[in-house]
C-alpha cells in the first residue's frame, strides 16, 4: 500500500472523531471516484483500520487535532483584508464635493511627445480643477525589446517628465498620476533578468513613484533637489486606475479591438470588481484611439494619445492600425457624478498622415 498523503492524513483525523471507520471508507472512496486532488489511491475498510491501529488513530488521540491548513487560511484572511483595505482605499476618490473640471492626458511617451500641444492643452483648460496623467508618461525606450532606432538615456525621458509634473504643479490644484505599461518597463527589465521584487526595490524602479515623490535629479542621475509636490498625487498599489468621483481613469497592458472595445472591457471589468453604483464613466489611455460612446448607461472614452507615432510603429506588418492624436475633458458636479454631455474628447489628427502622390 503506498504511502498516506497529507490530505488523506488530514481526512481521517478529521473523520474519526464523528464517523466509524465503515462510514470513513465510504467517504474515502468516494472522493477517490470523484479524482478529487490527494485522494487517487483506494482506501478500503481493511487499509484504514490498519492506519488507525499502527498511528494510534483515536477518537482521544485526534479530540485535539489541530488542522495543517488553519494557518494558511489565515494567512489568505490576513491577505484578503490587506488587499480589501487597500483596494479600498485606492477607489475612495480624492474629491470633495465641488463642481469639477478634469484635463486627462495620456500616452506622453517621453522622449516621443508632442510638447507644443500637451502646453497648448494646459494654457486652453487652466481651469481645471486636477490634470490626470492616464499612464504611459515614460516611454522606456531603452528597455524596450523592440528594435531600436538610436539608444535613449532613461535619465532624459525622468528628467523631462519631472519638468511636466513640476509645471502641472505650480499651475493647477491637484495633478494625478496613474501608471502605464511603458512607465513599469524598468521594473519588467529587471524581473525578466530573474531579480525578485525584494531584490530590484533597492534600486526603485518604479520612477513615476520618484517624480510624484518630487525627486528631482541632475544629468548624472543625482538628487540634487527634493520638491514637496503636496499636491501631486500617485497611489503604487494597483497604479494603473484611479478613481476621482464617479469616473476611472485606466491604463490597462490589454486590448480588444473595435470602436470602445478595450473600453468596454474594462467596463466588464469594474462592474464585477467594484459594482454598478460605483462608477459612472471610464476614461481610458493605452489605445492611441479616439472614442465616445455610452455602453449600459456607462459613458465610455479612449482619449487618444499625445506623442508622435513611435519609430517601431512604421512597419509594414499592419499590427499597428491608424493610431490618433488627442485628450480628455471631464466634467462632474458636486456628487462626483459625470456630465455626459459635457465630457469629451479633444480629437488632433492622425499620428501618420498618408503620403503625397509620387507623380
Amino acid at each position: 500500500m503506498s504511502r498516506w498523503n497529507e490530505e488523506e492524513e488530514h481526512l481521517l483525523r478529521t473523520l474519526i472523531t464523528t464517523k466509524t471507520h465503515e462510514q470513513i471508507a465510504i467517504e474515502f472512496e468516494r472522493r477517490r471516484s470523484k479524482s478529487l486532488p490527494g485522494f487517487k489511491q483506494r482506501r478500503t475498510l481493511s487499509s484504514i483500520q490498519k492506519k488507525c491501529e499502527g498511528d494510534k488513530i483515536t477518537l482521544s488521540t485526534c479530540s485535539e487535532y489541530k488542522d495543517p491548513y488553519e494557518k494558511r487560511w489565515e494567512r489568505i484572511k490576513e491577505i484578503t483584508k490587506e488587499y480589501k483595505e487597500a483596494s479600498e482605499k485606492i477607489t475612495s476618490g480624492i474629491v470633495e464635493n465641488a463642481n469639477t473640471k478634469i484635463l486627462t492626458i495620456s500616452d506622453i511617451h517621453f522622449p516621443f511627445s508632442l510638447e507644443d500641444e500637451i502646453f497648448k492643452a494646459l494654457e486652453e483648460h487652466s481651469d481645471a480643477d486636477i490634470v490626470v496623467l492616464n499612464g504611459d508618461i515614460l516611454d522606456g525606450y531603452i528597455y524596450s525589446t523592440w528594435a531600436k532606432a538610436k539608444r535613449i538615456a532613461a535619465l532624459k525621458e525622468y528628467m523631462a517628465a519631472f519638468e511636466l509634473v513640476e509645471h502641472i504643479a505650480a499651475n493647477f490644484p491637484k495633478v494625478v498620476i496613474v501608471a502605464g505599461n511603458h512607465d513599469i518597463r524598468p521594473a519588467r527589465a529587471l524581473a525578466k533578468v530573474g531579480w525578485e521584487k525584494e531584490e530590484s526595490q533597492l534600486f526603485r524602479p518604479d520612477l513615476l513613484a520618484r517624480i510624484a515623490n518630487g525627486e528631482k535629479l541632475n544629468k548624472n542621475g543625482e538628487l540634487i533637489e527634493k520638491l514637496p509636490f503636496e499636491n501631486v498625487y500617485y497611489q503604487a498599489y494597483d497604479a494603473w486606475y484611479v478613481r476621482i468621483g464617479k469616473t476611472i481613469f485606466a491604463h490597462p497592458s490589454g486590448y480588444r479591438g473595435g470602436p470602445g472595445g478595450t473600453a468596454q472591457k474594462l467596463y466588464e471589468y469594474f462592474i464585477k470588481r467594484m459594482g454598478s453604483d460605483s462608477f459612472d464613466s471610464i476614461v481610458v489611455g493605452h489605445t492611441h484611439k479616439i472614442y465616445k460612446g455610452v455602453f449600459c448607461n456607462k459613458l465610455l472614452i479612449e482619449q487618444g494619445a499625445m506623442c508622435d507615432r513611435q519609430p517601431y510603429q512604421h512597419k509594414p506588418d499592419l499590427r499597428f492600425l491608424h493610431a490618433m492624436n488627442g485628450y480628455a475633458i471631464i466634467y462632474q458636479n458636486e456628487n462626483g457624478d459625470t456630465d455626459f454631455n459635457k465630457s469629451r474628447v479633444i480629437y488632433l489628427g492622425s499620428m501618420l498622415p498618408p503620403k503625397k502622390e509620387l507623380l
